[in-house]
């Protein structure tokens, strides 16, 4: 769950940075001194936390997290408890460029009545999830097993691309490139194994429409249903080009 650490005198600082824009007039947010929290303050804090609490829910379940523990860092300047009371829910707007709800976010609070003010606000947001890891070095072309991965209990503020959060979703991919020891696994690192892969022993069809022929052949290259793969003819020794139709089978005209 979220949790929120309101500024008091008997809160230790929190990270978040705030800048107010009220009447065209910008000032850079401090800390809260007074002991008190200022109603507006607190209608600011609670609806600026919900949105993020919202974010981070709708962020699990897209991205089908299993779990999640998500943490708020809240820190008000001095001057926003001179702002009135908004009479509606603020309009809140997050203006960051971030993949997920997490490390800084950006929001842009606005209220307009019964006075017009809006407020840029900054709010560092942790979001612990399962990681995957490599164990070992991936070779390029090698299927990743459940042997090859860890998941790690990882705060994703400071990841802003896609991760593998269950282990349903690598197993049986097909690694792109070389992925080192202990790198932190990403969709695009993987694609769906191949259908033939380089070294597998293939029977070559060859077919000229009025008759076909069956020989043994030893594949070169990996590929996926209907590509063109080079085959080496274990008979002859010769190299074509034929079509992958099936794991084991490729054909080819004569």
């Amino acid at each position: 769950m979220a949790t929120l650490t309101r500024n008091s005198a008997t809160t230790s600082a929190i990270a978040l940075l705030l800048f107010c824009t009220v009447s065209g007039s910008s000032v850079l947010a401090q800390a809260v001194s007074e002991p008190a929290v200022a109603t507006v303050e607190a209608q600011i804090e609670n609806q600026v936390s919900d949105a993020i609490r919202g974010e981070v829910s709708r962020a699990a379940k897209q991205h089908q997290w299993p779990t999640e523990q998500a943490e708020m860092l809240l820190r008000l300047p001095s001057g926003s408890h001179r702002m009135e009371k908004c009479a509606s829910p603020l309009k809140i707007e997050r203006t960051d460029r971030r993949r997920y709800p997490a490390g800084r976010l950006r929001f842009t609070v606005s209220c307009h009545q019964p006075t017009t003010w809006q407020l840029t606000v900054q709010a560092d947001v942790s979001i612990t999830v399962p990681v995957a890891f490599a164990v070992r070095t991936l070779r390029k072309d090698e299927i990743v097993t459940a042997d090859d991965i860890v998941l790690k209990p990882t705060d994703i503020a400071s990841i802003n691309r896609e991760f593998f959060a269950t282990s349903q979703d690598f197993i049986g991919l097909r690694a792109l490139r070389q992925i080192r020891r202990d790198q932190q696994l990403s969709p695009s690192h993987l694609s769906p194994a191949y259908l033939v892969s380089a070294g597998d022993k293939v029977i070559i069809q060859a077919d000229n429409g009025h008759f076909s022929a069956n020989m043994s052949g030893i594949a070169l290259e990996g590929g996926y249903s209907g590509q063109q793969i080079r085959v080496r003819n274990t008979s002859s020794g010769k190299v074509i080009k034929a079509a992958i139709a099936k794991p084991g089978l490729v054909t080819t005209l004569f």
